[in-house]
């Protein structure tokens, strides 16, 4: 429930650059509304329940732009992985070893983990599923969490309710798209569907054409997962959609390290967005994340987790790794040209929009979340300073440096509290806990009836055979019979 709540005491950062910040301040909440932020002392609490942030931090709620929530009851298991060894343990054994109730478990699970970890809105990039119930199952535990969420419906081609691979699976995944978006239409909705591109070259040209088309009819948030892999062509294609009119603004283009400087400006000038996964980006070997190649085009970078599966879901760890990394590059840059650096371009408050203005800005939600600005949406997050033996003579830098998920005291999503105290709120945490336990057994068990785990032969063949597939179904970019209605020549 929505109630009348003001957060008193703590240093409130609103990220809106009229208001400013508030060393002592409040944030007043009231049907789910901010309806006043400034000094504590110029706050009237009458009839408002009060959360203390003494000593603590008030900060929007953090938007992840990228996170695979059907991968959270198998946490862990890409730790040690590269990328094309990652992929095809995934999607050839764990997720077909995921039973129903189970993906609506690990989604139910992954949502809980971003909201502990005070992230209050996600991307849910949905995987390719092989089953109507599987795709419902993922929807419904996004929903049964009380996040803020776009369920990134997975296209592809592969076999979907026992129809064979082909045109034929793409079509009906694209009628249960239509379903679920109509069932779920509501404004009001914090759980909207979107769409997610199948990966770039791994279907006929035409196909990722209609893609790109339905979602611009349908007004749809759509993302993909783009030229994630240095070095190969492999989820590649951003000239391709160039040259046939397909970036639309507001796509949400994810990883983006194996982009050219040329095709950075293509994703800029359409107004495309940028999720950047640091950690997995970095140990899968994808690529360096292209924080500064954003800014330098006047692309505002979000941030995202990926996978528990490998990573822990906690973004403010990703934003430290995002300016740290970043400010390493520069400082190296600096060293190569035989220099001391001086300065720090890249500050902790960057790294915070980052992680929460920008990620607002990219779901297409800046208007609404984002930034602590009166007539916004509640999503709201106290990071506590209990932990710590000491107060923060620069609370700001410290929340940001030092801060983890068990920081995270408080959480409000759209004006109802998610997490207080240091624990999440409305949820069996203890049934949960023992559901999932049995859910990861069911699917190790099920392990037994799938294929084996490649050999590195295997998947390096697995890889060749991906960057085949990849240039054929590219090429048909360029075949006149295979061009949308997205073709518009000049």
């Amino acid at each position: 429930m929505t109630g009348k709540y003001v957060l008193t005491g703590g240093y409130v950062t609103t990220l809106d650059d009229s208001l400013g910040d508030f060393p002592i301040g409040a944030v007043l909440v009231e049907d789910g509304i901010i309806k006043a932020v400034g000094k504590a002392e110029d706050f009237e609490t009458t009839g408002a329940e009060i959360i203390d942030t003494t000593d603590g931090v008030v900060i929007p709620g953090m938007v992840d732009t990228h996170r695979h929530t059907s991968m959270s009851l198998t946490r862990g298991i890409g730790a040690d992985q590269a990328l094309m060894h990652f992929l095809s343990n995934t999607y050839m054994r764990w997720l077909p070893a995921t039973g129903v109730e189970d993906m609506r478990l690990s989604a139910l699970v992954g949502a809980l983990e971003a909201l502990d970890s005070g992230v209050t809105t996600i991307i849910d990039t949905c995987e390719s599923f092989h089953s109507r119930e599987h795709a419902e199952a993922e929807l419904q535990g996004l929903k049964d969490s009380g996040i803020r969420a776009f369920y990134a419906y997975g296209m592809c081609d592969l076999e979907y309710d026992g129809i064979p691979t082909g045109k034929d699976a793409w079509n009906a995944r694209l009628g249960h798209l239509t379903e679920m978006n109509a069932a779920n239409s509501s404004s009001e909705s914090l759980v909207k569907v979107a769409l997610q591109l199948s990966l770039l070259g791994t279907v006929p040209f035409e196909l990722t054409t209609k893609e790109i088309e339905y979602a611009h009819q349908h007004e749809m948030l759509c993302c993909s997962h783009s030229c994630g892999l240095k070095n190969s062509c492999i989820t590649t294609g951003i000239d391709e959609l160039a040259d046939n009119n397909l970036m639309m603004p507001g796509h949400v283009y994810i990883h983006c390290t194996n982009l050219t400087d040329r095709q950075m400006a293509l994703i800029a000038q359409s107004q495309g967005k940028i999720a950047i996964a640091m950690e997995t980006d970095m140990q899968m070997g994808m690529g360096i994340p292209p924080i500064r190649a954003c800014l330098e085009h006047g692309i505002q970078p979000s941030l995202s987790i990926d996978t528990a599966a490998a990573v822990a879901p906690d973004l403010l760890f990703q934003m430290r790794l995002a300016l740290q990394t970043q400010r390493c590059l520069d400082n190296e840059a600096s060293h190569n040209r035989r220099l001391v650096p001086m300065t720090l371009e890249y500050t902790c408050r960057d790294a915070l929009i980052w992680g929460t203005r920008n990620g607002a800005d990219a779901v297409g939600l800046g208007d609404q979340i984002g930034t602590l600005t009166p007539g916004k949406r509640a999503d709201i997050v106290f990071l506590s300073n209990k932990r710590f033996l000491s107060p923060s003579a620069f609370p700001l830098g410290t929340a940001v440096l030092h801060s983890t998920a068990a920081d995270v005291d408080t959480v409000l999503v759209n004006g109802v509290i998610r997490k207080r105290d240091g624990q999440l709120v409305g949820q069996d945490v203890d049934l949960i806990r023992k559901k999932a336990k049995e859910g990861l057994q069911r699917i190790l068990d099920n392990l037994e009836t799938m294929m084996p785990e490649m050999t590195p032969e295997q998947i390096s063949k697995y890889t060749v055979d991906a960057e085949r597939s990849s240039r054929v179904n590219l090429a048909g970019a360029y075949n006149q019979d295979s061009r949308g209605d997205g073709f518009r020549q000049t």
